[in-house]
């Protein structure tokens, strides 16, 4: 059996969801599995939220089979870090069966050759217990499957899911000439993400804006942020927008699935708003994103139609 690790927010694990379709369509003979363990004790974002919002009676397409303790126990020798007797279990099997447990993982480093992972990925010997970790962003695990994806990954719109004024307001920006911006703050202000994060400024923004202009002169402006502060005293040069406010904690993937129905998406350096383009199915869809995206590293190219990167 195959088991993926699922770890981190939305965004991140949507591009796993991904994966690990592309997994499932590459070995349908083998038993594909995904690992959740990472948020039985890590309480970052919003937790797990992939069976949450899209394992509805309405949406057969999303399909999410889920490893036991044991399963992921004997593909990675781990369980899950819950506390000190865990970390031991994990210590001492590391100790004693460390080299065994070695052999099956298969780990994304991103330091990897170009295309060295993706021949590892496309050759795993069958019938082996294999565990397998990373955050897979690339579009060669999704370019040939985004269709299905788009469909596995699909919010309800109902108004009952999301309330009347967020059903309101996903009207009119299907049916108007929206752009969508976004704007990630939050955790990347906080020690550890500042290292590596890079807070993009006005150049990019309004550079995207105007790009947004050229190809939607009548545009509409909706600026999606987790820091609506922020967005009232530093976007002052932007007069003709809505600041999309009252989707938080839980309620935040809202803003992806509202960010997806614009004609043009102003992304961020984040897999978020990234996913918003991603699931946006119209033919004319403008999706600009930014060149910089780590303080080391730019964003991946896309060769997706209507991406432009600036």
């Amino acid at each position: 059996m195959y088991i993926q690790r699922f770890t981190s927010g939305l965004g991140n694990q949507m591009f796993q969801y991904a994966f690990y379709t592309y997994l499932r369509k590459k070995y349908p003979s083998e038993r594909v599995l995904a690992d959740i363990s990472w948020y039985s004790w890590n309480t970052a974002h919003q937790g797990f939220e992939l069976e949450k919002l899209f394992r509805r009676d309405d949406n057969p397409h999303f399909i999410f089979d889920k490893a036991t303790v044991f399963e992921t126990y004997c593909c990675s020798g781990m369980v899950p870090q819950k506390g000190r007797f865990e970390r031991l279990f994990n210590r001492v099997t590391r100790l004693c069966a460390g080299k065994h447990f070695e052999k099956n993982r298969l780990s994304e480093t991103g330091r990897e050759r170009e295309n060295v992972l993706k021949e590892r990925i496309d050759d795993l010997p069958p019938g082996r217990n294999i565990y397998i970790t990373g955050y897979f962003l690339d579009e060669a695990w999704y370019k040939d499957n985004l269709g299905e994806i788009r469909k596995a990954l699909s919010f309800s719109e109902k108004s009952a899911d999301i309330g009347e004024e967020n059903a309101d307001l996903l009207r009119e920006i299907r049916d108007g000439n929206s752009v969508s911006i976004h704007v990630r703050r939050g955790d990347y202000l906080n020690k550890g993400y500042t290292e590596a994060f890079i807070n993009l400024g006005d150049e990019y923004y309004k550079k995207a804006v105007e790009t947004a202009k050229e190809h939607f002169p009548e545009a509409r402006f909706y600026i999606f942020s987790d820091d609506k502060d922020f967005i009232n005293s530093s976007f002052d040069w932007l007069p003709e927008k809505t600041v999309v406010t009252g989707n938080t904690g839980d309620r935040s993937y809202i803003d992806m699935l509202l960010m997806s129905k614009s004609r043009c998406l102003i992304a961020a350096n984040s897999t978020f708003s990234e996913w918003a383009g991603l699931l946006n199915t119209r033919e004319d869809a403008l999706i600009i994103y930014p060149r910089e995206y780590l303080k080391e590293k730019d964003s991946d190219i896309h060769t997706i139609s209507g991406w432009l990167r600036i």
